[in-house]
Formats: structure tokens, C-alpha cells, sequence
């Protein structure tokens, strides 16, 4: 069964900004917060994962899916502004580590912060810079979980960069792709392919850890501004920040089903799964089911 952890953004961008937007994004999160309370909103599907319900259906119904649910709670919380150990600036990404270690892209103090489950900072990595082994703005960060080491994609010289570390944070080699023009979406498949989704122009591109593209498909019929990506049992699930959602996509390209709506998943910009939490989260927020 897959669990979801969603990381939400609640940060004001330059065409959304203004007390208005603000209010309203204020009365969505005190929505959020009563849905998530609410165990008719989240369902089983026919493929095992969990399934909100869309923003068409009964708040009180599950669209024809299985009525088991499990309300959320807080499980913890970490982080504040500031640029000392284990403080955040900006966090434009994250994932799981090999030891449940939560990474995070830690954007304007330009590294990769590594916190243990619970919110302990074990180490962190990166000095402000464009030159090879440095970090400018990283958005996403992975991590190959056979050796624990990590793939990072930044600004660097243009709009994207990849570049590969060891576990400890050692840069090791770059990454060429030059195919691509934004990354919003990175992940690591069981088979160690590095996965990257492309904002401008919704597409997934599957590469190995060499730097080769394997495949690629274009996933914009489905998703309107993807914001990441997580990988469980070679299905893709890719975070759709416009949207309000998840697309579930299998790894050929081929389009599942869908996951959340405004009332509940509003503005995601990070999912990862785990084996053993399911957690909706608010920026440096973690809550578990």
C-alpha cells in the first residue's frame, strides 16, 4: 500500500501577492487543517493507494472508492527562517533518505540540509556558488537509495544543473541536460535511474546514473505545472501544483488516476512515499497517519 507525503506551500509568489490572496490562502489552510480531521475524505482505491476526493464530490462521500480512511495528526515540526545549523531559507524540495532521513533543498542558503525522522539536523552540505561541486539555488534533491548518495539539481550556470554527491555531501561528477529547461521534479528509481520532470514544458525524462537518457514522455495533457515527483513499485506520481493534485502515471507514460483537489492538496509543490508514514505537510511542517 502506498503513503504519501506531500509537502504544501503556502508562500506568496509575485503575481499572487496582496492581502486578498493572502486571506484566501489563510481560509484554504484552516480548510486543510479541518480536512484533515475529516476521515471521509481520504479513500482506498482500486490500486491499493489512497485517494481524495475531488472537488466535485460530496465532502461526506468517497467517489465510489472503499470507505476505509485514517484521520492525520501532527507528528512533528522543525525548521525556522535563518541561515544557522538546521535553519531553512526558502526549502524548494526534499526527500527520503536510505535511514528515513529527511533531505532538504535548502534554496537561498544554497545547500542540502540532511535532518534525521524526527527533525534532528545530522549534517549538511553545499557552499553558495556556480562553479562545479557548488550549489546556486537548489530546487530538488534525490537520493540512490543501493550507496545513500545524492543528486541534486540547482540553477548553476543556466537554468538547471544536476550534479551528483556522495552520502557525505562529497561532490563527485556532473550531469549534462542540456534537454531540459527547468527542473521542478526529481526522484530515484529502485533500478537507480535518475528521474526529472521538465516545468516549461510538462515532460518526464528517465536517465541513468551515467548521465544517458533512457526514455522520456510528455505528461502536459494531464498535469498543468508540475512541482515533483516520487516513484513507489514503478508508478510515478508527479505533484501538480495548478492543478491542486497528483497525477498517477505508470513508468511508460500512461496516466492512472488522480489524487486530491483544492479543498485538501491546495498548491503542492513536494511528495514523497514511504513504507511506513503517510504525511501531509505545510512548508518545514511533517504530519503523519
Amino acid at each position: 500500500m502506498a503513503n504519501f507525503q506531500v509537502l504544501m506551500s503556502n508562500s506568496l509568489t509575485e503575481d499572487r501577492a496582496g492581502p486578498s490572496f493572502a486571506k484566501q490562502q489563510q481560509q484554504q489552510q484552516q480548510e486543510v487543517e479541518q480536512a484533515l480531521q475529516a476521515p471521509a475524505q481520504v479513500g482506498l482505491n482500486n490500486n491499493n493507494g489512497y485517494c481524495l476526493t475531488d472537488a466535485n464530490s460530496s465532502a461526506n462521500s468517497l467517489s465510489a472508492f472503499h470507505s476505509k480512511s485514517t484521520p492525520m495528526k501532527i507528528g512533528c515540526k522543525f525548521g525556522c527562517l535563518g541561515a544557522g545549523n538546521g535553519q531553512l531559507n526558502a526549502p524548494n524540495g526534499f526527500c527520503l533518505g536510505i535511514d528515513k532521513d529527511i533531505i532538504v533543498a535548502d534554496s537561498k542558503n544554497h545547500r542540502i540540509a540532511v535532518y534525521a525522522k524526527m527533525g534532528a539536523l545530522k549534517f549538511q552540505f553545499g557552499d553558495a556558488g556556480k562553479r562545479n561541486g557548488q550549489l546556486f539555488y537548489p530546487r530538488k534533491v534525490a537520493v540512490f537509495q543501493h550507496n545513500g548518495n545524492f543528486v541534486v539539481c540547482d540553477r548553476g550556470n543556466g537554468r538547471s544543473r544536476m550534479q551528483i554527491f556522495s552520502k557525505y555531501g562529497t561532490y563527485m561528477f556532473k550531469i549534462s541536460i542540456r534537454f531540459m529547461d527547468i527542473v521542478t521534479g526529481l526522484a530515484v528509481t529502485a533500478k537507480g535511474h535518475i528521474v526529472a520532470v521538465d516545468s516549461v514544458s510538462p515532460t518526464v525524462f528517465v536517465i541513468s546514473q551515467e548521465g544517458m537518457l533512457l526514455h522520456w514522455f510528455d505528461c502536459s495533457v494531464f498535469v498543468r505545472e508540475p512541482s515533483d515527483i516520487a516513484i513507489r513499485d514503478n508508478v510515478f506520481y508527479l505533484c501538480d501544483m495548478k492543478a491542486h493534485g497528483v497525477a498517477v502515471f505508470k513508468d511508460s507514460g500512461e496516466f492512472i488516476y488522480r489524487i486530491g483537489n483544492e479543498r485538501v492538496s491546495c498548491y503542492p509543490t513536494g511528495i514523497d512515499i514511504s513504507s511506513g508514514i503517510c504525511s501531509l505537510g505545510i512548508p518545514m511542517d511533517i504530519a503523519s497517519m
